[in-house]
């Protein structure tokens, strides 16, 4: 995918759903990087890292990004120098701490006020793909970490709280045997098949059912990659009247609202990347919003 292509604006897809741009004071109008489409296929959860500097230009393009992309009602990201005291891990049998994160140079606190879980799930997850496409790596945290410890890192206004964090580094090369074990653990390779997700997908006609668009196949197809809590992907999708539905599963992980805010992230990018731009409505239970397309 050519990287010229018009970029479309975070502001115009979630209006409709009460998750507008949240800075009054920016000028220029939030927009989705079409090379996040190409990272979230090459994004994976990193908890081990290297004792490397991050270069200058990345870490200007990551505090401007933290800068410019804030939603309503105040989601945001802030990177810090350091923070590894932030992720606690699990004690094992043995005194270790499974799950814990090492070495990682910088911190970010992905912040919200109470309610805003799926909006700071959309933000972070933003940041998550900008870094991969800088070439860092990064691992949603939303449980195993020090919120005390966190709170005291950032600059909290009143009513904010840090929803999740993550390291931000060089990782090492390949995966020691800690990390492949939580790695196991999540099963994070075990991921839903397309047709798990939205059952009733159709790539082509037959049975009486006409062929889903080809932007809606690719936007749950990227969904499909979204990182969750445990890996449970909570999410499912289905089409209605050429706008595409998302509902949830019967059983959740506590993280699924952010998981949620993460993955309509993925599906207007998927979107995106077969030209279609949209709105997000919301509905009611069972089911969270739909994406409709405009352009």
């Amino acid at each position: 995918m050519s990287t010229g292509a018009k970029r479309p604006s975070v502001g115009a897809a979630l209006a409709e759903l009460g998750l507008a741009a949240g800075d009054p004071a920016a000028s220029d109008p939030l927009e989705l990087d079409p090379a996040w489409y190409d990272a979230i296929a090459v994004r994976r959860s990193r908890r081990r890292y290297v004792d490397r500097r991050v270069a200058a230009a990345a870490l200007e393009a990551l505090n401007a990004f933290t800068e410019r992309f804030r939603l309503a009602p105040g989601a945001r990201a802030q990177l810090v120098e350091g923070g590894g005291d932030v992720f606690t891990g699990l004690l094992d049998r043995f005194g270790g701490a499974y799950g814990r994160v090492d070495g990682a140079p910088w911190t970010a606190a992905f912040i919200g006020p109470k309610g805003s879980e799926m909006q700071v799930g959309y933000v972070g997850e933003a940041f998550i793909l900008e870094a991969t496409r800088l070439g860092l790596g990064t691992c949603w945290v939303a449980g195993m970490f020090d919120r005390a410890t966190a709170a005291s890192l950032v600059k909290l206004h009143r009513g904010e709280h840090v929803i999740a964090v993550t390291p931000v580094g060089h990782p090492v090369e390949h995966k020691q045997v800690v990390e492949r074990m939580m790695s196991k653990a999540v099963r994070s390779a075990a991921r839903r098949q397309v047709e798990d997700i939205a059952p009733l997908l159709a790539r082509t006609s037959g049975l009486g059912r006409p062929a889903w668009p080809a932007w809606a196949v690719t936007a749950v197809e990227a969904a499909r990659l979204a990182p969750s809590g445990a890996n449970r992907q909570p999410w499912r999708f289905s089409l209605e009247h050429d706008t595409l539905v998302m509902g949830h599963a019967d059983r959740t992980y506590w993280t699924a609202p952010i998981d949620l805010g993460i993955a309509m992230l993925h599906i207007e990018l998927g979107a995106a990347h077969e030209g279609v731009r949209g709105a997000w409505e919301r509905l009611e239970e069972p089911l969270v919003a739909r994406f409709v397309p405009t352009v």
